[in-house]
């Protein structure tokens, strides 16, 4: 049997020696009794909103009306009765066919609730004579607008005026069911729908009765709802909130055999550390998974179809990158801190993180290319019956993939006993992880920054996300800074722990050379991964920030005038002065961006 089976195995029982019988069984008493009242609510139409407006009225014809909306208390009684409930209390009387409101806010909140409530009851004696194309002489037909990308460099943009041109001109061509889409610029219309009308009480029962994640195609002038804004946040907490709950139970159980020592006995057993890590990994993986499949079948029901299974198995791979960058920053956090209160705090710290790019892209799917910086909107695309290219999928995911085996790499160099079992620094564990690295065979400044460059991209990304929503200019501006700083840090933080650990002289020579092949490394990566996942959002001015062109030599000969900056700050005044050597290598490398970019600034 393989070791790291062996540890999953083991892990799986021990978590579940955590509860004891007791425990279960209140656990399961606790959930039952939750299922059974919220099924009582929902069969009751109990409600926080039941009566909370008090209304006096005179004429018994209106007591129908009345009671079909449970927001209302009311009282039918004569018009004197009426009058006087109005001025000691009542939030509203009707007294023949006028409607009297008292001075407050809520009495005025009470008249809209009654003009709602007669617009829907009409809508019901309507719909009860089953003439719905008598009753409802008028339909609107729903038809999706594509945003055009506004966020071009110049000269590649539309106008606001050429979009509404375009627009006019195809919108009436095909309005039929099934008619056909027409394109102008960068935006387009779909024009037709795939549903028409009901033909009877029963079509349009079917009609009205779907779910939230559905998108309506066609209602009455009364019924018609925009969409709601940001469906993907609900998608994304759905899918989010389980894998963060499972990771805390996984860096939990990590963090408990660091303080209770028990993972010792683990270190001295005949295994590799990528044994244990990858066997006390599993475990949590294949129930987050599982619960990943549910989700994804509620929502979608069973497939039926093989276009339908693949579309559950597409969802999942879409979610799984997700869920191992969770994991892998849960195992790192539970290595690195001292304490559960640090383990809490980096915790909770990451996980916003994350779900902030999860979350805040998502908001502009089917709106803006930027939107698929987020697996969550490949989700949301899946889910609505849409296809996802390769080149969009590795966009979104491989970021993940590379940097949760980064991480996963990292802190298995550092699953051992020295580090686990000690009270260093957590920069102090940072560094021996480059340390473990650099003092490999074949590990070298080169290669480390090729690995850095997932890492840099993804808080590249991040950035958007966060400048998005700002000016142009000062986000571009920002977003020059900060990449920079980004691109500093992790070209130099190889030379950084070469000095700093005495495992290279510090020497002008090693400076040069090390700053070269730190350089030419992080040039290497970058360009290989722009080239496998920047197209979507290549021609944007943000994606000409992370990729500054397509000039070779230029970019080669910066990252390695950048570093070598760095390399001599550091061989001047020591590896203690590191802070300022990365600061004076940003500002020559935001220089040089500005002056690249100075048509777009300025």
């Amino acid at each position: 049997m393989p070791g790291w089976l062996t540890i999953a195995k083991w892990e799986l029982m021990r978590s579940k020696l955590k509860f004891d019988a007791r425990s279960i069984i209140m656990l399961i008493i606790s959930l039952i009794l939750v299922i059974a009242a919220s099924y009582a609510a929902s069969q009751t139409g109990m409600s926080m909103n039941q009566k909370i407006y008090l209304v006096a009225f005179s004429q018994p014809d209106v007591q129908p009306i009345i009671q079909t909306d449970q927001r209302f208390d009311y009282m039918l009684v004569d018009r004197y009765e009426a009058t006087v409930y109005y001025e000691y209390g009542a939030d509203m009387a009707i007294i023949g066919n006028n409607v009297y409101l008292g001075d407050t806010r809520k009495a005025a909140s009470a008249g809209d609730a009654l003009e709602n409530t007669f617009k829907e009851y009409r809508e019901i004696v309507l719909s009860s004579y089953n003439d719905i194309n008598n009753t409802h002489p008028v339909w609107v037909t729903v038809h999706d607008l594509e945003r055009p990308q506004d966020f071009q460099l110049a000269g590649a943009t539309n106008t606001l005026d050429e979009l509404s041109r375009g627009y006019n001109r195809t919108a009436g061509l095909d309005n039929v069911p099934g008619g056909r889409e027409a394109t102008s610029g960068t935006g387009s219309v779909r024009t037709g729908s795939s549903t028409i009308s009901p033909e009877d009480i029963e079509a349009l029962d079917a009609m009205q009765g779907k779910t939230f994640f559905e998108r309506q195609t066609i209602a009455t002038p009364s019924n018609f709802n925009p969409p709601v804004p940001f469906t993907a946040i609900l998608y994304a907490f759905l899918f989010i909130f389980p894998i963060y709950f499972v990771s805390q139970f996984y860096s939990t159980s990590l963090m408990d055999e660091r303080t209770n020592r028990k993972g010792e006995l683990v270190l001295i057993a005949p295994l590799k550390s990528r044994d244990v890590v990858i066997g006390k990994t599993v475990p949590y993986l294949v129930i987050t998974m599982a619960i990943q499949a549910a989700i994804t079948l509620y929502i979608l029901k069973m497939p039926s179809t093989l276009a339908d299974v693949e579309r559950v198995i597409l969802i999942l791979a879409a979610i799984l990158p997700v869920i191992l960058l969770f994991f892998a920053l849960s195992f790192y956090s539970a290595i690195l801190s001292r304490s559960f209160k640090e383990l809490t705090f980096a915790s909770v710290f990451l996980s916003v993180v994350i779900s902030g790019y999860l979350f805040f892209p998502a908001m502009f799917a089917n709106i803006h290319a930027i939107s698929s910086i987020s697996p969550i909107t490949l989700i949301v695309r899946l889910i609505e019956g849409e296809s996802v290219p390769m080149n969009t999928y590795l966009f979104s995911t491989l970021p993940f993939y590379l940097v949760a085996g980064a991480v996963y790499a990292f802190g298995t160099s550092i699953f051992r006993e020295e580090d686990l079992f000690t009270q260093k620094s957590i920069g102090s564990k940072i560094i021996d992880c480059f340390e473990m690295f650099l003092s490999y065979r074949y590990g070298s400044v080169f290669f480390l920054s090729i690995i850095f460059i997932p890492v840099v991209y993804m808080t590249q990304l991040m950035l958007i996300v966060m400048l998005f929503n700002l000016p142009v200019p000062y986000s571009i501006l920002a977003m020059i800074i900060l990449s920079a700083l980004a691109e500093e840090i992790v070209k130099s933080i190889g030379i950084y722990t070469l000095f700093k650990r005495k495992i290279s002289e510090i020497t002008f020579k090693n400076a040069i050379r090390l700053s070269i092949l730190s350089g030419a490394g992080f040039f290497v990566g970058e360009k290989a991964v722009a080239v496998l996942t920047l197209a979507p959002i290549a021609s944007s001015a943000f994606g000409t920030v992370m990729t500054m062109g397509a000039l070779l030599l230029v970019p080669l000969l910066l990252h390695v005038t950048t570093i070598i900056i760095s390399s001599l700050v550091m061989y001047w005044k020591g590896p203690d002065a590191y802070k300022y050597a990365v600061v004076a290598a940003t500002i020559f490398h935001t220089i040089y961006n500005m002056t690249i970019l100075r048509g777009l600034l300025f």
